[in-house]
């Protein structure tokens, strides 16, 4: 019982691409002619084709996943251990720190050491609320991060929206305006009054994420609520 196997379209195209290869080779090596010259360049010549032919074959682009599907993943992580650098620029003021961020589905854990010469701030937040605490051990609790941040040091930061910012993501329920990548990354979101610029990602285990990040608020530089961060993130470690 013999069994005939049907060629696409792709593999005829090979087949008689092959074909015409040899036959080029044959013909020349069989005429009477003494060129050898010349027989070694059509030789040459031919067996480029054929592995020309041959890569074309084996040659796989990466999947490019959309960017629907791209969101559904990323949104599934809920715990992480984050290093970063951040720099954060206004007006009047500039200054740098390290940041330490520890996230769970149960609650969320934010150290700064040295922010603008001022020891170590601890932030932590769970369902009792947002507590923060200066390397003096002075405490304050509110029910919004962000606002006693700024109550805090000076500073404001989008500090719910952060969260989604930095695993490249909008933050969800909230409008956003938003342009992607030929990979389907974030290159920039316009969302809450801020402009989020996306330099760089990187693999962490079957994730890639941004490591470079520029949050700017609407405001002009020469504005004195203007607020510029930059966030280098140097590590991810993402829960299994």
């Amino acid at each position: 019982m013999k069994t005939e196997a049907v060629l696409n379209t792709r593999d005829r195209f090979l087949l008689i691409t092959l074909q015409t290869a040899l036959n080029i080779i044959i013909l020349f090596l069989t005429r009477s002619t003494n060129q050898l010259i010349n027989r070694t360049i059509i030789l040459l010549l031919a067996t480029s084709v054929l592995l020309g032919a041959c890569s074309s074959r084996s040659m796989k682009k990466p999947t490019v996943t959309d960017w629907q599907t791209r969101q559904a993943s990323l949104a599934m992580i809920d715990s992480w251990t984050m290093h970063a650098r951040i720099g954060l620029r206004s007006q009047s003021r500039s200054g740098s720190a390290t940041l330490l961020w520890n996230e769970t589905p149960a609650s969320r854990k934010l150290r700064l050491l040295g922010p603008l010469g001022g020891g170590t701030i601890h932030l932590q937040q769970d369902d009792s609320g947002v507590t923060l605490q200066d390397s003096k051990g002075k405490r304050w609790q509110a029910e919004n991060a962000a606002e006693l941040i700024y109550q805090v040091t000076g500073w404001q930061r989008p500090v719910s929206a952060l969260r989604w910012w930095v695993l490249g993501l909008t933050e969800p329920g909230s409008d956003a305006e938003y342009s992607l990548d030929e990979s389907q990354h974030l290159t920039s979101v316009r969302q809450q009054g801020w402009q989020v610029t996306f330099g760089q990602y990187n693999q962490f285990g079957e994730y890639q994420l941004p490591t470079n990040i520029v949050i700017e608020n609407d405001s002009v530089p020469e504005d004195e609520q203007y607020v510029r961060a930059r966030l280098i993130i140097k590590d991810w470690k993402l829960a299994d």
